[in-house]
């Protein structure tokens, strides 16, 4: 039997209702919110949740997620001292991980790589191999990829999350609709 890592009863707010779910180890769970100024606040909120920041009494957090955050700099630190691969790698990674080579498979990445040079595609691989260089239970987004770089990182976790490790995707698309253990769908209770 499967280890539940998390329990939902419903999440209900004045606007909107998250229906029942659950999380298991081996499982990705998608949680549509549909697209628009809304998605933010909601996505915020949920990521709380999931990664055990606030308390939500209808949802039982046993394992609680690593989110996968993008990286940001300062636009000063951006100008004057950029944060290179190699810097980051060592202050938000497990070195000793095998996640940490993959981003040196992309031919033009070195450690001496200026992040604020990468293509958004090639920040959100880093901050997620650096993610899974440390647990392999995460809540992540694909936000700002496009439909190629979005499938690219959903199979990456995907086939991750197969060998062990649970993840939530919270999107604004359906595209992977028909390839996660559960679907679960936002509906609003008031427009």
């Amino acid at each position: 039997m499967k280890e539940l890592l998390i329990e939902s009863n419903g999440i209900k707010t004045d606007q909107y209702f998250i229906p029942p779910f659950e999380l298991k180890e081996g499982e990705v769970v998608i949680l549509y919110l549909y697209g628009g100024p809304h998605f933010q606040d909601i996505k915020t909120e949920l990521v709380n949740v999931f990664t055990g920041k606030i308390k939500n009494e209808n949802v039982i957090v046993t394992k609680s997620l690593t989110y996968v955050d993008y990286f940001k700099e300062s636009k000063f630190r951006n100008l004057f001292f950029p944060v290179r691969v190699g810097e980051y790698l060592q202050k938000s990674s497990n070195l000793e991980s095998e996640f940490i080579q993959k981003i040196y498979e992309i031919p033009w990445i070195n450690k001496k790589t200026k992040i604020n040079e990468l293509y958004w595609s090639s920040k959100r691989l880093l901050s997620l191999y650096a993610t899974f260089s440390k647990t392999k239970y995460i809540v992540f987004e694909l936000a700002g990829l496009g439909p190629f770089d979005a499938k690219e990182n959903y199979n990456i976790v995907r086939n991750e999350i197969r060998k062990g490790g649970a993840a939530i995707l919270i999107d604004w698309a359906s595209d992977m609709k028909d390839d996660c253990d559960k679907f679960i769908t936002l509906e609003w209770l008031s427009v």
